[in-house]
């Protein structure tokens, strides 16, 4: 049987696979006054399918752009209007179909650990360079709690915080992050920003 999965993509989906194949035909067909008004019989077909008058100018025009792009120019014989504008239709074809000399450039970023992405780890690197003080506090619990948010999204569980601070020291390369972090609790409200990195209960004797 002959699928439409096995066929190839349609260029206007409004006229149906049936007026492509009935194009089709006509193009195989001699040249001729019979042609000719086949060709003519084919964009009046096109405008009942599609629902639109072949008595607006505009949108007669376009029933015959579409049939040209459809059969390929095969049927430029019949082609209504001047031959500029056939020409200017052709070109307009052309570039479409072009494929683009050079692939768009995309950055080759190389993530230490992919669960934490470039940005996140863009953030972290950005430490270092960041002098002490409110800013820097801001900045480590911001990254922690992040951190932390998206370890648990990819391994759904933490034994210890530390693994996050080790992380976030590796990753910046910025050794206050231990003594800021280290044997504390990074706390992760779900709807709370920013995080305070707070000291853990001692245990009541």
């Amino acid at each position: 049987m002959d699928y439409n999965t096995n066929r190839g993509d349609m260029l206007y989906r409004e006229y149906g696979r049936t007026i492509t194949k009935i194009i089709e035909e006509v193009c195989a067909a001699p040249d001729g006054a019979s042609k000719e008004e086949a060709t003519r019989a084919i964009v009046y077909a096109m405008s009942q399918v599609a629902g639109v008058s072949i008595k607006d100018d505009v949108s007669y025009h376009k029933l015959w752009d579409h049939l040209m792009v459809l059969s390929d120019f095969r049927l430029e014989k019949s082609w209504p209007f001047t031959a500029e504008e056939l020409e200017l239709l052709k070109q307009k074809n052309a570039k479409k179909n072009e494929k683009p000399e050079k692939r768009l450039p995309y950055k080759d970023e190389k993530i230490s650990i992919r669960q934490y992405g470039a940005y996140l780890e863009s953030m972290m690197k950005k430490l270092p360079s960041t002098p002490e003080g409110d800013e820097y506090d801001a900045l480590v619990t911001l990254i922690a709690q992040q951190t932390k948010r998206s370890y648990l999204a990819w391994n759904g569980e933490l034994a210890d915080d530390n693994i996050i601070v080790d992380h976030i020291a590796r990753i910046s390369g910025d050794g206050r992050v231990v003594e800021k972090l280290r044997n504390k609790r990074i706390v992760v409200p779900s709807n709370t920003l920013p995080v305070d990195v707070m000291q853990p209960k001692k245990k009541k004797k």
